[in-house]
């Protein structure tokens, strides 16, 4: 009798977005020809080209080869670009004689992660790059047909790994990045930097954090990267961090913009975190460090992108079975 009321529940458990394009994305590399992408879905370039000493090695000394490559392939591809900013350059650090930091990312990123030394230097930096992808048809990059619309600003601000200051320095680039954004680019979309899971260490942070940007970002953002062992949440930390945010009562979207599903099954812990909340999920990819889908998980992957990307809607028949409504007005129920 209980199990016949539990799913009697379920049945009237619907969530519907307003978007209906692709729900799935890879994080992208270049040099690996396995980590730029599928077709028509979306690409978060990670660590990605739009790092600012990466594109003004001097100051007032522009390139943007490495950075354009990606943008056309995804152009070529179809693909969405949620574009990260790293507001670090060595140069510019280097000018107020800020501390050296370990590279997260080896030789092709930036031997500095401090609050930079001139905010006016880093809103240069940011016009620029704005300008050159916004595609308003004013200074853009030759060629552009598809603008870079989606801008996350920072990454995981919580751990040293990838910045080095206070919970304040963080909240003083991040807004004033948004700002700058904002009035360059009316129509973008501005992604929180994503929290590294919601563990104690991670609510801290972001519960202090949160209430001091939520005027300046669109979407909010989780990522879920598994340890060593593999061990997983059951839904991308999606639920804990939906409550996390009603608790701040602050209402947005929630992405999960880094997904690594370690010892979980495939299609319970996507489904999981699309049922919490998730309108997008964004793969690590392949090649990406740390511990490896299976193949066979893969296949899984793959074939369920196939099946319902694009959903709008998604109703919960039971614990084990979900009905996706696809774009076209037609069903498709799977079991998991």
């Amino acid at each position: 009798m209980k199990k016949i009321i539990l799913i009697f529940i379920f049945t009237f458990i619907t969530f519907k977005w307003v978007s209906a394009e692709s729900r799935f994305g890879e994080l992208t590399e270049m040099r690996d020809e396995r980590m730029r992408g599928k077709d028509n879905q979306w690409v978060r370039p990670h660590p990605g080209p739009f790092v600012w000493n990466m594109i003004e090695k001097e100051k007032g000394k522009f390139t943007w080869e490495e950075a354009d490559k990606y943008v056309i392939y995804a152009q070529e591809h179809n693909q969405t670009i949620l574009a990260t900013i790293w507001p670090h350059a060595n140069w510019e650090q280097k000018s107020c004689k800020r501390k050296k930091a370990r590279s997260p990312f080896g030789k092709h990123f930036t031997k500095y992660l401090s609050k930079p030394c001139s905010m006016d230097d880093y809103k240069n930096f940011l016009l620029q790059l704005v300008d050159r992808y916004d595609g308003d048809g004013s200074n853009d990059m030759p060629g552009l047909t598809k603008p870079i619309k989606y801008w996350d600003i920072m990454n995981e601000p919580e751990f040293k790994m990838f910045f080095k200051g206070s919970e304040e320095d963080f909240v003083e680039i991040f807004n004033f990045s948004s700002k700058v954004i904002k009035e360059k680019q009316p129509d973008a979309v501005i992604v929180m930097a994503g929290a590294a899971g919601m563990f104690p260490e991670n609510k801290k942070f972001w519960k202090s954090a949160l209430p001091k940007i939520q005027d300046h970002f669109d979407i909010a953002n989780i990522h879920h990267i598994t340890p060593p062992d593999g061990k997983c949440d059951k839904d991308m930390w999606v639920g804990d961090f939906a409550k996390l945010l009603e608790s701040l009562s602050i209402e947005k979207p929630i992405w999960v913009t880094e997904a690594m599903v370690g010892k979980c099954k495939v299609l319970p812990i996507y489904i999981n975190a699309f049922a919490n909340g998730a309108e997008l999920i964004i793969d690590v990819g392949v090649n990406a460090p740390g511990m490896k889908m299976s193949k066979k998980k893969r296949a899984k992957l793959n074939q369920f992108i196939e099946d319902v990307d694009g959903f709008q809607s998604l109703t919960m028949l039971s614990k084990n079975k979900a009905e996706f409504t696809l774009s076209d007005g037609s069903k498709k129920i799977i079991e998991f």
